[in-house]
This record gives C-alpha cells, sequence and structure tokens, in this order.
C-alpha cells in the first residue's frame, strides 16, 4: 500500500521544521514541501522532502492545480501576516479532491472578538469548512492548536526579549503549554487519524499558572533573585493601551515590530485575564483532547523543559 502523500506550506518555518521532522520519522508519509525559489537553500529541504517550487499566493489556480496533484494531505504552516491568503490554495484543495486539510492554527484557543490575528484564523476555519462540507464528503479539515508555546512562557534570555520580563496581575489563570519542538509526532498521529477528521484538536504537554510556570522557571534559571527583580508588572488596561497603539503604528507602517506588539498584547488579554487557555475553554469549543487520543505519545511537564532550557543557555 503506497504512503499517503503531504505537502507542506511553511516548510522551512520553525513550525514547519518541527512536522517535517515529525512526518518523516514517522515514516508513514511522502513528505512534499511547496517551496518559493528564495527558500530552496534552506536547511529543512535537504533531507528527505520533496520539493515542488511555487507561491501558494502568487500563483493562479491552475498553477496550484499542479502543485496539489497526487497530493492527499495539505498542510499549511505559513507566517501569520499570510493567515487568510491560505484561502486560495485551500479552495484549490478542496478542487483537487484533497483527502484532509489543515490550515495554520498552532496556537491557543479562544472566541472571536478578543485577538484580530485569532479571529482571522477563525474565519479561515469557517471558510475550510464551508469547502469541505460542500465536497460531498472528498475533503475534511482537521484544526490543531498547541497552546502557548513553551519557549515563549521563561523569562529572558528568549526571544521576547525584554517582553519576557512582563508578568501580569491575573496570573491565576491555568495556562495551556507545548514545546514547540515536540510537536511532530502528534501531527503526525493527528492528520492520519480519522477520528480527527471534521475535528478541532488540542495538543498539549502541560497546564500551569503563570505564577507556577514563572516561579519554576525561575527557580531552574540559577538566578531566581534576580529575574524576580526584572519582573515587570502589566495589568489589562496597559495591555489594552499597548494594543491600540501598536495596531495604529502597524496600520501607518505595516512593520513587524508594531505588528508582533499588537498581537502579544492581545494574547496576554487572552491568556491570563480571560483564561481561553486552558484544556477546559479548548474543550467548551469543541476540541478533542490529543493527550487522550494517543496516550503513548511522550509528554515533557514544563519543570523539565525549564531545566533543559536553563542548562543550555537559554537557548529559544
Amino acid at each position: 500500500m503506497s504512503k499517503p502523500t503531504v505537502l507542506i506550506i511553511g516548510a522551512t518555518g520553525r513550525t514547519g521544521q518541527r512536522v517535517v521532522d515529525g512526518l518523516i520519522e514517522a515514516g508513514k508519509y511522502n513528505v512534499v514541501a511547496l517551496t518559493r525559489p528564495s527558500s530552496l537553500s534552506k536547511p529543512p529541504l535537504v533531507r528527505g522532502v520533496e520539493i515542488r517550487v511555487g507561491d501558494c499566493i502568487a500563483d493562479p489556480p491552475a498553477k496550484l492545480a499542479e502543485h496539489l496533484q497526487g497530493v492527499d494531505v495539505l498542510l499549511s504552516t505559513i507566517n501569520a501576516e499570510e493567515t487568510l491568503a491560505q484561502k486560495l490554495i485551500f479552495k484549490a484543495a478542496v478542487d483537487a479532491g484533497v483527502k484532509r486539510i489543515i490550515p495554520c492554527d498552532f496556537g491557543t484557543p479562544g472566541a472571536k472578538g478578543v485577538r484580530d490575528l485569532h479571529d482571522l484564523k477563525l474565519e479561515v476555519r469557517e471558510y475550510l469548512e464551508q469547502l469541505t462540507a460542500a465536497s460531498g464528503g472528498r475533503s475534511a479539515y482537521t484544526f490543531i492548536d498547541i497552546g502557548w508555546w513553551a519557549q515563549l512562557a521563561v523569562p529572558a534570555p528568549t526571544v521576547l526579549g525584554p517582553l519576557g520580563d512582563e508578568c501580569y496581575t491575573s496570573d491565576d489563570r491555568p495556562v495551556l503549554l507545548t514545546d514547540v519542538d515536540h510537536i511532530g509526532p502528534w501531527v503526525a498521529r493527528i492528520i492520519g487519524d480519522p477520528r480527527t477528521a471534521n475535528q478541532y484538536v488540542i495538543v498539549w504537554e502541560d497546564e500551569l499558572t503563570l505564577r507556577e510556570l514563572r516561579e519554576l522557571a525561575e527557580a531552574a534559571s540559577g538566578e531566581a533573585q534576580a529575574l524576580r527583580a526584572k519582573r515587570i508588572s502589566v495589568d489589562k488596561d496597559a495591555l489594552l493601551k499597548r494594543a491600540a497603539e501598536s495596531k495604529a503604528k502597524w496600520a501607518e507602517t505595516m512593520e513587524w515590530p508594531p505588528y508582533s506588539a499588537w498581537a502579544f498584547s492581545e494574547y496576554m488579554i487572552s491568556i491570563h485575564y480571560l483564561g481561553e487557555n486552558s484544556l477546559a475553554n479548548a474543550k467548551k469549543l469543541g476540541a478533542l483532547d490529543a493527550k487522550e487520543l494517543y496516550l503513548d505519545l511522550v509528554q515533557v511537564p514544563f519543570k523539565e523543559y525549564v531545566k533543559k532550557f536553563y542548562e543550555q543557555g537559554g537557548a529559544p
């Protein structure tokens, strides 16, 4: 029996690389990357991955159809700024009879009207639901969230810079955490599982409050007192103000720094003030719990993650 073919968009990004790793290690898939010419030399594309050169945003429908020939699963890990542009290739995928389509989520659960970026993702989900419903059962979707990245839950030094020192006045809400470097095996299982067709799945490794995870991280650092001294207390009003100002700045400049500050501020409101990034809320939104589906997959508690993180010098 031939292996199903998975076409990945965004294979050279952080999430995409880990998904590619998981699919290759599973040994059950033919892995194909749709890659722009500018990304052809990047490391993830030189080992065991078939390359199809193209652009899921700029290419016309006929060209997208060529990229999708022989594809069983389409999986997107594109960057946030291209969220709505996924619609183009999703329409082409359903027209081509692709069996399973996974949009780029891989974030935290939540409802409409809280985070602008998440609202765009929900718009894509609704569009994909409509497309697959009209396909007569030929195509199905799967939505995958993974909670907050463990990499972003530790104090500096992290990729967040000074934002990593922020602590929020609401610090007792449960927070789902996953090491993004561990998502590959989960994704490999989810996309080949008939139980996850037309379903939303939440992947998570640990669930802690901000207060708990911060204390674990500071203790593991060996510099707990110094990190506590660097804490910056931020309340909800300050986050709302920063989000509004950054959104306005982004509209003016279309540059990445204000966009990321805007999105980050809204995510912190969702996670720490509204408590949306919890297992209970994910299940309320209809998510299947990946831990319950795949009892054999290894999960690394946050306590173990931060120990290794600081042993390696705080590498992101």
